[in-house]
């Protein structure tokens, strides 16, 4: 078994893996089959992301919605302005590792 995925490293794969579906998703070039379920993001954090963004009706909604939230160890002023153009493998990689997590393969680090 490989060691276990701090917290850390764990938040900023989702959060990159997030920023990639706000870029892509409302505007219709993010198949539904490479969009994480919700359950995959193993972060409270991710979570409330990926509902301000897949519940919004476009990017200028979850936006206005992700400006709103607070989250702890996230800095959503940054999140905003990243670009996403590097981070097409992260919602796979979010599914991978919940699959991962699921079957006791993979350990997330207590904090």
């Amino acid at each position: 078994m490989e060691r276990p995925l701090k917290q850390v490293d764990l938040l900023r794969h989702e959060l990159k893996a997030l920023r990639y579906i706000l870029e892509n998703l409302h505007r219709g070039s993010l198949a539904a089959a490479e969009l994480p379920a919700r359950d995959d993001f193993q972060s409270e954090q991710g979570r409330e992301l990926y509902d301000a963004i897949v519940k919004a009706g476009d990017r200028s909604a979850a936006e206005e919605a992700i400006a709103r939230l607070e989250l702890e160890g996230v800095d959503l002023q940054s999140f905003l302005r990243l670009s996403a153009d590097h981070y097409y493998t992260y919602p796979a990689l979010v599914k991978e590792r919940a699959a991962a997590i699921r079957s006791g393969a993979l350990k997330v680090e207590s904090t």
